[in-house]
């Protein structure tokens, strides 16, 4: 047998995304995000419509026309898998087997990681609205979720996308949100606006916080670290085109 054929596995957390992956995957859903706006499919409103039929649609752009395409520089086969919608993963003790992530991003050429089925860009998207605050919706519903350890909990970054209609802006309404909830979403660094990163007619620039997780490895029994969490609000008011 050869010598090192048996090689020890890679640790938990996994392997850091870099930030240019966070980028790639971001200018991504923009450009995604401006084709569904201005060619919506009949019958869909973009501002009126459910979570679950706006992520769909969103998807559907997303893969079938800017993955493998000019359209988003780095989006293709050759850094990405293709985009999955609403696959279901395990939480980080395995009593929740049937999680369903919005988008899942998987990465080519990434580093053999301990748990290769939960190695990759974890996306959860919520709308903001005057039914679905950016407290308890989007905080509450998604944040939360990363931070209990149901997703990405292998990793130390994940995205979060928010759908936000006319007059909701991230940096005001989710630090006010962050703030008030301080013990159920422990915040290490508040929120703060990505340096590289840009607002766009469709889009508002990426932001980004850091919380802290209290659950432990079952694998290693060691504390998870702090999960970086970046935020990218889309806007559904299609009277700005």
């Amino acid at each position: 047998m050869p010598q090192g054929f048996f090689k020890p596995q890679a640790g938990l957390p996994h392997k850091p995304i870099p930030l240019a992956v966070h980028l790639i995957v971001e200018a991504a859903l923009r450009e995604s995000w401006r084709r569904l706006r201005q060619h919506p499919p009949a019958r869909f409103n973009i501002e009126t419509a459910d979570e679950d039929v706006v992520t769909h649609e969103l998807q559907k752009v997303l893969h079938g026309e800017v993955f493998d395409s000019k359209h988003a520089a780095g989006f293709t086969s050759e850094f990405f898998a293709a985009p999955v919608r609403a696959a279901k993963w395990e939480n980080f003790n395995g009593r929740k087997r049937d999680l369903m992530p919005d988008l899942f991003f998987g990465m080519i050429g990434r580093p053999k990681a301990r748990i290769p089925w939960q190695d990759g860009l974890f996306v959860e998207c919520k709308p903001i609205d005057k039914r679905r605050s950016a407290g308890r919706h989007y905080c509450d519903r998604g944040i939360k979720r990363f931070v209990r350890g149901d997703y990405a909990w292998a990793m130390t970054s994940a995205l979060m996308v928010g759908y936000a209609s006319q007059g909701y802006n991230l940096s005001a309404k989710l630090a006010e949100a962050l703030n008030t909830r301080a013990r159920k979403i422990p915040t290490l660094a508040k929120l703060k606006p990505c340096q590289h990163s840009q607002a766009s007619p469709v889009s508002e620039r990426a932001y980004f916080s850091q919380h802290g997780r209290s659950f432990k490895y079952i694998q290693t029994r060691e504390a998870a670290p702090p999960i970086t969490i970046r935020h990218l609000w889309l806007k559904r008011d299609t009277t700005l085109l």
